[in-house]
């Protein structure tokens, strides 16, 4: 039988009318738009529409947060030595304050952002669906704009103040961040399974885009401080597009249909209080957790090898300005993202194995393979571990195949998992799903210091 996916695909208005149709349309009074089976009315280009406004709102939820950690040598060049013109040479000490960002970043990014995923788990239906997605993304886009100002901001005589400021913004950034992740997640849990391909296919994009940027940017020669003024009003610029978009799609019937937004914007509270709303959501857990927990140790495999072990890796190659200069930003992150797009990309056209099979939880066990792989690669030559895969060829495939296999395994468990439940519980169920994510990437951001110092 036909869904409602299937009367709103583009290609629905690729056929002819019947001839018996042609015929009589001359006679006929204007006819009132068709319907399908459940009685929402067809319109053939909004589905795809709808389509590209998830993918559109998948990019710019990791877009931003990309753009920010790429800009590494824009925030050293912020907490630098002033009275050192070569503090960027190697053999020069950094400043406690370098020493410390990129650490500290990364905690003060992942715990508000684990913490505020599972807070909207499980009490996003205190607030209304529009007013977390809009309100987290207009935060996101004024301490964002904030960021980008103070670029061209002379900060060299108040260093410490700004480091303080910075990862204020990192935490309300991360907070805002998680909010429109975990909203979105149980928004599209809703839709057809390829409508959550379209939101993580985004969200890999925004990381291909960072990459390229940075690649160009090193080809062109770009200072650090102009580098990162690009990079934010693309990000800024993407976020005011995003929230376009979401007021657009609100607007569409397709969308309409799927959500029932009349009744959501209602927040309603379980008749039990607190206690009935945790059990409800036990129940749900309950039925979606091995794909839960599955999503949760892709990222925990995945964090703890990239990026701190992987850009701990160095070249083999003759070549100077490919060892010195592009080895990292392509064979590491370039590669990385470009993988993990495809990956979720071809997990909404294979979809296999398919939800239920047990061969997807083995996809998903094997993928530790990689941390020993990546220790084993050319790394640190003080370390204890021997070198077994020096050649650039062999880091450059095992690479290749770590990022194919996390966009793709990942892509299905969180396509899987909303389909488990009945339709009204869908939106928690995938809320539940973006809060495993983020712990997984918490476990794995905490791993990867103690395999970095093994490496």
């Amino acid at each position: 039988m036909p869904t409602v996916a299937d009367n709103y695909r583009p290609e629905a208005s690729s056929g002819s009318p019947s001839p018996t149709v042609a015929a009589n349309a001359s006679e006929a009074k204007p006819a009132a738009p068709a319907k399908d089976a459940v009685g929402v009315p067809v319109k053939t280009r909004t589905g795809g529409l709808v389509y590209a406004c998830f993918y559109l709102l998948g990019l710019g939820t990791l877009l931003p947060w990309n753009f920010f950690i790429t800009a590494e040598s824009y925030w050293q060049y912020k907490f630098r030595n002033v009275t050192d013109d070569k503090w960027d040479d190697e053999d020069h000490p950094k400043t406690d304050l370098q020493v410390i960002y990129t650490p500290l970043q990364s905690v003060l990014s992942q715990l508000p952002n684990f913490l505020f995923l599972f807070i909207n788990a499980l009490f996003s239906h205190k607030i209304p669906q529009k007013v977390r997605l809009m309100g987290s993304l207009i935060i996101m886009i004024i301490f964002f704009s904030l960021t980008t100002a103070f670029v061209e901001v002379d900060t060299d005589d108040w260093q410490e103040g700004f480091f303080i400021f910075t990862m204020i913004i990192i935490v309300i950034m991360n907070c805002s961040g998680a909010v429109f992740q975990g909203g979105l997640f149980g928004v599209v849990g809703m839709f057809p399974e390829r409508y959550m391909t379209a939101v993580v296919s985004g969200q890999a994009l925004g990381g291909v885009f960072a990459s390229v940027a940075r690649v160009i940017s090193l080809a062109a020669g770009a200072n650090d401080v102009t580098s990162a003024l690009i990079y934010f009003c693309i990000a800024v610029g993407v976020m005011v597009l995003t929230l376009v978009g979401y007021l657009w799609v609100l607007q569409t019937q397709f969308y309409r249909h799927y959500t029932n937004c009349q009744a959501e914007d209602k927040a309603i509270t379980p008749a039990g209080g607190t206690a009935q709303l945790l059990r409800d959501h036990a129940r749900i857990f309950k039925k979606i957790w091995p794909l839960g927990v599955s999503v949760a140790f892709i990222f925990t495999v995945t964090l703890s090898s990239f990026p701190a072990l992987c850009v701990k890796i160095s070249s083999t190659s003759e070549n100077y300005e490919w060892k010195s200069k592009y080895f990292q930003p392509v064979a590491t992150f370039l590669l990385f993202n470009i993988g993990d797009y495809l990956g979720r990309q071809c997990a909404g056209w294979i979809m296999w194995p398919r939800r239920g099979s047990k061969i997807l939880y083995v996809l998903v066990a094997v993928r530790v393979i990689f941390i020993p792989l990546f220790l084993l690669c050319n790394h640190d030559s003080k370390s204890l571990l021997p070198i077994v895969f020096a050649h650039d060829a062999f880091y450059i495939v095992i690479m290749l195949c770590f990022s194919l296999s996390n966009g793709f395994v990942s892509a299905l468990c969180m396509m899987y998992a909303p389909k488990l439940v009945a339709e009204g519980e869908a939106e928690k169920a995938s809320s539940m799903m973006a809060a495993m994510l983020g712990l997984g990437l918490l476990i794995g951001a905490s791993l990867s210091f103690a395999f970095a110092l093994i490496s």
